[in-house]
């Protein structure tokens, strides 16, 4: 059990923290109603879902440099010493040179310009690159979609056994307390020894600390299941079906016969998507050794004036504004970069490897992942057979030992000896049906399919 709750405690890790919701009257939940809460409220997949917005954005952002830009600018000056320069004394009298200030003191300027890119092929393929990266970010949301689905629904099933569990323990427990209660009428009457009540009495005060112990197993089974649904820890929750009735809404498609197709699986999806953005990336560098063409229209208004009096009205024609208007081409032509875009091309060309290799081992490793997963399953299906069998066969020695026991014919060593390899029994085969529910849902994940409750 401890190796169980640490599992479903690594598989919750990459859950995130949930919304919480406000505790009210029991929550009655199947699986399908679990997976629909969790995926609203669950915050790491609902970041996914956000990473999609914003690569959407990033779009826009992309688009934006091919559309015209405006901009508008204005200056002040004030000269606290005015510049000047030495020239000579033309006027014939006085020092050989003489200080001549040609500036104002106070500048003004106010202009506006329009700019358009005409041509620069990184923009073209950058646009087209952050079309192909939304298409990622959907996909890692699918991705977030489907792990949140496999936790989920792994921590419902470890639900449902602990459940279980218990509830065989309850019906032993009532059982042994019937017999107890039997064996000390007999006892009374003289028919029994002291040593048969005493060995009822210990089966059942042991039967009652592990009733104690899986109790805490279930609160701490449902917490996991809460925090993945995001709701309040305080908020007491039923799962409204049983583990057969679990097990057998997850169908195996084709009897577990059905073809491996790892582009079915998001990971090698990724994987080509990465692939698609490098030659993208490869193109974008190598454009980037033809010329960028941008062309601009600008109009200004500047003015200098001896005084501050850009408040007051009639004024002389040398202290108006003097409008400008003009417009031109920029035209830049890449030469010599020192060798940086064609290190860009190698390194792009380089992580390509890089990701053929990693497709080329996720296909392997998918069909590796396959067979295990239906050899589990296989075995896991035999393994139900048998351990329903002996479950079948415990409840009948059970029931005759048991009546042999009230007719006064058995006893107490028989009646714990058949208690004892009933519940044993019982477990066995619930914790193979629990087994037989994760090996579909790690069959159904290999073969990149959903769960569908």
């Amino acid at each position: 059990m401890k190796l169980r709750i640490l599992a479903v405690l690594i598989a919750l890790a990459g859950i995130g923290n949930p919304a919480w919701a406000a505790a009210g009257d029991t929550l009655r939940l199947t699986l399908k109603e679990a997976l629909s809460m969790a995926e609203k409220n669950n915050l790491s997949h609902r970041n996914a879902i956000t990473d999609i917005g914003l690569a959407q954005q990033k779009v826009k952002e992309v688009q934006s440099i091919g559309l015209p830009q405006v901009n508008a600018a204005g200056s002040f000056n004030q000269y606290v010493r005015i510049p000047g320069s030495y020239i000579p004394n033309f006027t014939g009298q006085g020092p050989e040179f003489i200080f001549i200030a040609f500036q104002q003191k106070y500048a003004a300027s106010a202009n506006i310009q329009a700019s358009q890119l005409i041509y620069d092929g990184t923009f073209l393929l950058g646009l087209r690159a952050a079309k192909e990266f939304v298409q990622v970010s959907r996909l890692l949301a699918e991705k977030s979609e489907t792990d949140l689905e496999q936790n989920v629904t792994r921590a419902y099933a470890l639900c449902l056994n602990t459940v279980k569990n218990l509830e065989l323990i309850d019906q032993n427990r009532r059982m042994l307390e019937k017999n107890l209660s039997d064996i000390k009428e007999i006892y009374a009457a003289g028919f029994a020894e002291k040593l048969d009540v005493d060995r009822l009495q210990l089966s059942l005060d042991n039967l009652n600390v592990q009733r104690e112990k899986l109790l805490t197993a279930v609160a701490m089974m449902q917490n996991m299941l809460k925090m993945a649904m995001g709701v309040a820890m305080d908020q007491p929750i039923v799962m409204s079906e049983d583990l057969e009735t679990f097990e057998k809404s997850i169908l195996v498609d084709g009897n577990g016969d059905a073809a491996l197709q790892p582009s079915a699986r998001i990971e090698h999806q990724l994987l080509n998507q990465t692939l698609r953005l490098s030659f993208y990336d490869e193109k974008r560098y190598k454009v980037g050794y033809t010329p960028t063409l941008v062309g601009f229209v600008t109009h200004q208004r500047n003015t200098n004036r001896p005084a501050f009096n850009f408040l007051e009205s009639n004024l002389p024609i040398n202290n108006t504004w003097v409008p400008a208007t003009l417009w031109g081409l920029n035209l830049s032509v890449p030469i010599f970069d020192g060798f940086r875009k064609q290190s860009q091309i190698r390194q792009v060309q380089l992580n390509r490897d890089k990701t053929l290799n990693q497709i080329q081992e996720f296909e392997r490793f998918a069909g590796m992942e396959y067979i295990n997963a239906r050899q589990s399953w296989v075995t896991a299906l035999q393994a139900v057979e048998v351990q329903r069998k002996n479950k079948d066969l415990a409840e009948r020695i059970y029931e005759q030992v048991n009546t042999k026991f009230r007719e006064g014919v058995g006893s107490t060593v028989e009646i714990l000896s058949a208690e004892t390899e009933l519940k044993n029994a019982q477990i066995q085969y619930l914790n193979a049906l629990y087994e037989l529910s994760l090996s579909k849902i790690d069959l159904k994940k290999a073969l990149g399919q959903r769960i569908n409750p």
